[in-house]
């Protein structure tokens, strides 16, 4: 029985564990996007628990570099954490996290955090003395409010007809703007934006082109749309979007995934941006995004006719470094569904 670092090979066996233990198959073109493809050199950060040649636990980061008051640190996500459902109670689970913060420390980690489930959060906290800093605010946009009521009661199928009229309504306020122009690819002026806002907030990942590309245009499933703003040639801002479908309904939704801006008071941009994105998306019910209280972002949707649904997913973190304890504080971070590997 031993825990060692990921390597080559393993990918195979953490596939097996990862459809035992969540019953989902994963590709392993999504597996190599998420731990080999990722620009940031400290990745693949994977630790497993091997006993007898079998993989029975397997813990892994998601090693990110993060503006912290205008300085690049690196800071890591926490993803797919999972213990063989026959091992359980073998005290694997602490091992590996035990590992884990050891080998966080020695990369020069500063800072972990995680949007885990009701029972990995508990875990996360017991084992680590993680902290729960927030539930995730969700904003949503209504498009079609007769296809979320008949999702539940079939009777109103049949007065389906008034979404139309309701989108039609909805959209031809939003603002149409020839400063924004779709975008297939980041380049430096991606670079030079995310140096303009590297101090929007105390901490946010670093947007720079190289990340953008592998997080919206390299993953082999998702497919992303980007928008930026152009003033004169210069890009001022962006806006990611993709489009789902809820599991086991008909119901579609559109996503904001990323919302940069480099003047977080010109609501203009802002604004332009975010209608420009509702205005793409084709037959969605309702638009939905993060935003916590402090950041521009909330006070943009509430403005624009977005509502605070729920708060559904905690954010959990846990300081490495003894000089990054503001980071588990809320308020000091930017995040966006685009922070997170699900989105």
């Amino acid at each position: 029985m031993s825990i060692r670092q990921y390597k080559p090979g393993d990918e195979k066996k953490i596939m097996e564990l990862f459809y035992k233990v969540f019953q989902q198959k994963r590709s392993i073109e999504l597996w190599k996007w998420k731990f080999i493809d990722n620009p940031e050199k400290a990745n693949p950060f994977i630790l497993v628990y091997e006993d007898r040649g079998a993989i029975l636990g397997h813990i892994s980061l998601w090693v990110n570099n993060a503006f912290i008051n205008g300085s690049i640190k690196k800071v890591a996500l926490r993803v797919d954490t999972m213990v063989d459902p026959d091992a359980r109670g073998k005290g694997i689970y602490k091992k590996l996290n035990e590992h884990m913060l050891e080998l966080a420390e020695k990369e020069n980690i500063t800072f972990l955090y995680g949007f885990p489930a009701p029972k990995a959060n508990e875990l996360f906290q017991k084992y680590t003395n993680a902290i729960h800093m927030i539930d995730m605010p969700r904003w949503i946009y209504v498009l079609h409010p007769v296809a979320l009521v008949s999702a539940k009661v079939n009777l109103f199928k049949i007065f389906k007809f008034f979404d139309k009229l309701f989108e039609k309504n909805k959209k031809k306020n939003l603002i149409k703007e020839d400063a924004i122009k779709i975008v297939n690819i980041c380049n430096k002026e991606f670079d030079e934006l995310a140096d303009r806002t590297k101090s929007m907030d105390k901490i946010l990942i670093v947007r720079d082109s190289s990340y953008l590309n592998w997080r919206y245009f390299q993953h082999p499933e998702n497919k992303y749309k980007m928008y930026g703003y152009y003033d004169d040639n210069k890009l001022r801002g962006y806006i990611v979007y993709k489009i789902t479908d809820k599991p086991n309904t008909t119901i579609r939704i559109g996503n904001i995934v990323d919302l940069i801006v480099d003047d977080i008071n010109d609501i203009d941009i802002q604004t332009k941006l975010l209608h420009t994105a509702i205005q793409q998306m084709d037959n969605v019910d309702f638009v939905q995004a993060w935003s916590l209280p402090h950041q521009y972002t909330s006070s943009l949707f509430k403005k624009q006719g977005f509502i605070h649904k729920d708060s559904p997913m905690p954010l959990v973190g846990k300081s490495i470094s003894k000089s990054s304890t503001e980071l588990t504080n809320a308020s000091n971070w930017f995040i966006c569904m685009g922070d997170v590997d699900s989105y």
